[in-house]
């Protein structure tokens, strides 16, 4: 297969099929996909458990957002339950087991980043709730909502900068298809050359993930689910020269308009 990563661009509305189709695909391997997302599930409660304990419960929503920052550190073993099924495999956690053993060191390069950018994002979080609300007296609703506005913003810069150099790096170099700088490059052309669809696409993801992360048990449907568009996403603007044999009747009525 020839290499090919000028990211095509695709309307909006691919975001929303993607999305419908990752769905009924979920449905075709819910038991590991949901078995897989378990394993954030328990670490999301032992969080924010840990959290109400230490009387920290305003640090639950920068928690919460700052999976959007790791969440493409994951994003192979959603990938590897898709492609088997696509393949016409059952899918199972062996198949997840095998993605990251078999990762590429670039695929493990861009999870570090993110890990990075996580962990100053809870450090920074932390630093400002300590000097707008602190520890001790309870704190006043304004003080709250200025802390959550402003980190939300501090937040949402992170967010972009992960967005666009693991938004279709991550699938990239899992399938071998670029080396880590070309995988990041392309995904940074592809974010901007679908800006639209991309801005569709990442306040879809904000707004589903922080909004049942909050609920860990909905976590369960939402992360395999998100994960499974991300990569018809992915296929769409970085098809394989072979074409789709998965995915091509996808979008067609979007290529269409």
């Amino acid at each position: 297969m020839s290499i090919r990563l000028d990211p095509r661009r695709i309307p909006g509305a691919v975001v929303l099929a993607a999305l419908a189709e990752g769905w009924r695909q979920l449905r075709g391997c819910l038991k590991p996909a949901a078995g897989f997302a378990a394993v954030f599930v328990l670490i999301g409660v032992l969080i924010f458990a840990l959290l109400l304990w230490l009387d920290l419960a305003q640090m639950i929503l920068p928690f919460a957002g700052g999976f959007l920052l790791v969440g493409p550190a994951v994003l192979s073993g959603f990938i590897a339950l898709r492609r088997a099924r696509a393949a016409g495999l059952r899918p199972g956690m062996g198949q997840v087991v095998a993605a990251f053993r078999g990762a590429p060191r670039g695929l493990w390069v861009v999870a570090g980043v993110c890990a990075l950018l996580f962990l100053i994002w809870i450090t920074d979080a932390a630093t400002v709730y300590s000097f707008m609300i602190g520890v001790g007296a309870a704190p006043e609703a304004g003080q709250v909502l200025r802390f959550h506005a402003l980190t939300g913003v501090m937040g949402a810069v992170l967010a972009f900068i992960v967005f666009c150099i693991s938004a279709f790096s991550v699938p990239l170099l899992f399938d071998r298809r670029a080396n880590l700088v070309e995988a990041v490059t392309a995904s940074v052309k592809a974010v901007f050359a679908n800006f639209g669809a991309m801005l569709v696409w990442g306040l879809v993801l904000a707004v589903a993930v922080i909004a049942t992360i909050l609920c860990p048990p909905l976590l369960l449907l939402s992360l395999p689910c998100l994960a499974f568009a991300s990569d018809l996403i992915y296929l769409e603007i970085f098809p394989p020269d072979q074409g789709l044999p998965d995915t091509s009747s996808l979008v067609q009525d979007c290529h269409g308009r």
